[in-house]
């Protein structure tokens, strides 16, 4: 008997660890994941600008936009990702500087988020193309052409 509760209590929590891993699972692979932001044109001037070492690290939840040892200081910032409207657009919203495992509390500012392609700390994309390869982004502000990394 001793035996049967021991197996019953293993298989529960096996059950349980499959079942509370497929909430992490993305939504969408083929905006979630790993960009590094190749460039954005500006809608208001049409003007395009290169961008060197811009990452985007995007997850059902979360997103990350950082300069990875470029030659700018931008720095690391984190917010929350939402999708809306069935996926077709993504929210990114409420960025905070990015301290060591997490954010120090220090909202971002609209400064802080132009070398993104960004010009709010709360901005809604249109998801123009998402192939797995590529992700193009468009909002009121920019249009941003990222490649998976």
């Amino acid at each position: 008997m001793d035996r049967l509760i021991r197996l019953c209590v293993m298989a529960a929590a096996v059950c349980t660890l499959c079942c509370a891993c497929d909430w992490k699972d993305p939504i969408d692979e083929d905006v979630e994941g790993f960009w590094r932001l190749e460039r954005f044109e500006t809608n208001a001037d049409g003007r395009m600008h290169e961008c060197e070492r811009i990452y985007y690290s995007i997850t059902r939840m979360v997103v990350e936009v950082a300069e990875k040892q470029g030659p700018n200081g931008y720095g690391t910032f984190i917010g929350r990702f939402n999708y809306k409207d069935g996926r077709r657009k993504v929210v990114m919203s409420d960025f905070k500087q990015r301290a060591a495992t997490s954010d120090n509390g220090v909202d971002a500012t609209v400064d802080d988020m132009l070398p993104f392609g960004m010009n709010a700390t709360t901005t809604e994309f249109e998801v123009v193309a998402a192939d797995g390869d590529n992700l193009i982004l468009r909002s009121d502000y920019a249009t941003l052409q990222l490649k998976r990394f």
